[in-house]
């Protein structure tokens, strides 16, 4: 059966939460994506913004992708092939790119050993 998607915390937008302290940047900070109607959790991983939303769980895929970081073609074919997927082409750059639903994106970061850097999307 389907792995639940932990809750989060809820924040305003533009704080953080940080497991580690000692004034590093935060962690996990959301946003709100006004054209979806919803809020994003958000984490930096490697300089790339990953993204989650809070309304249906589901994960930008091409930017847990970049954290890998594998080529633009091995990416993209990845992408092209998930079933269930919602292609995301305007608004914020961070917004932009392929959402997955939760459990494959869980999937796809823990068999690319990503898992730990996206703490506390999965």
């Amino acid at each position: 059966h389907p792995a639940t998607p932990p809750i989060l915390p809820v924040l305003t937008t533009g704080h953080g939460w940080s497991a580690g302290g000692g004034g590093q940047r935060p962690r996990l900070t959301t946003t709100l994506w006004e054209d979806e109607n919803t809020v994003c959790y958000q984490v930096d991983a490697k300089g790339v913004c990953v993204a989650r939303r809070q309304d249906n769980h589901m994960i930008n895929g091409t930017k847990l992708l970049n954290v890998v970081g594998m080529s633009r073609g091995k990416r993209d074919g990845i992408l092209k092939n998930e079933r269930t997927r919602r292609v995301v082409r305007v608004g914020s750059m961070h917004l932009k790119g392929v959402w997955l639903p939760f459990e494959r994106a869980q999937a796809l970061a823990q068999q690319h050993g990503v898992s730990d850097l996206l703490f506390p999307l999965f």
